[in-house]
């Protein structure tokens, strides 16, 4: 079984590659890369159309960035691995299966405009995490039936008043590759080949 790397955007996803790459195990890796978009047609668009294309079973990775908002304004980074998706429309969640664990697990709202909506409008949560993609990562995964990882760096405190604006996408997207760069990348593999290797024995 391969993994499968997938991040929203292709800058931060060539970032990820050699960040890999420079974690020097001296396994065989089989690693394929896929920029999957930060839009939800994006991401079923392109991850469904590489897993038609490739039947050779794989172990989804998705490691990107997500929003983040607490009711005391504390700015938190420190990576999440997502537990459930929840549409904050319509409130229906989709579980995650635990494969394994790398950081600790926490639940994901999605929705495709999270900036323009307001956590008081919908939610009394005092800790939420947001982003675009997840729930339909976990959406095409499910309906595969492949094993699955979505790994979350907090980096865009939203709604709070004089939040950072960014002048362009390189000044984001440097940003961004900075915040991703200091993830274990050496720990997370380690784990995830011992999980794949154990399920390939039994």
């Amino acid at each position: 079984m391969k993994i499968l790397v997938v991040a929203a955007m292709p800058n931060e996803l060539k970032a990820i590659k050699e960040w890999i790459k420079s974690a020097n195990l001296k396994e065989n890796l089989s690693i394929d890369y896929l920029c999957c978009g930060i839009w939800n047609y994006e991401t079923i668009s392109s991850l469904e159309n590489y897993l038609t294309k490739n039947s050779e079973p794989v172990f989804i990775w998705n490691i990107w960035i997500c929003g983040y908002w607490n009711s005391k304004n504390e700015i938190k980074s420190d990576p999440i691995q997502v537990a459930n998706t929840i549409n904050i429309h319509t409130e229906k969640e989709m579980i995650l299966p635990p494969f394994l664990q790398i950081a600790p697990f926490k639940n994901c709202f999605c929705s495709e405009n999270i900036v323009l909506e307001k956590p008081e409008m919908w939610n009394k949560n005092n800790e939420m995490y947001f982003d675009m993609e997840s729930r339909w990562i976990e959406f095409i995964a499910a309906r595969y039936k492949y094993p699955r990882l979505i790994l979350k760096v907090p980096f865009d405190f939203i709604w709070k008043s004089g939040d950072v604006k960014w002048k362009n996408y390189r000044d984001l997207s440097d940003k961004v590759r900075e915040i991703l760069g200091n993830l274990p990348y050496h720990e997370y593999l380690w784990k995830i080949l011992n999980w794949i290797s154990y399920q390939e024995k039994m």
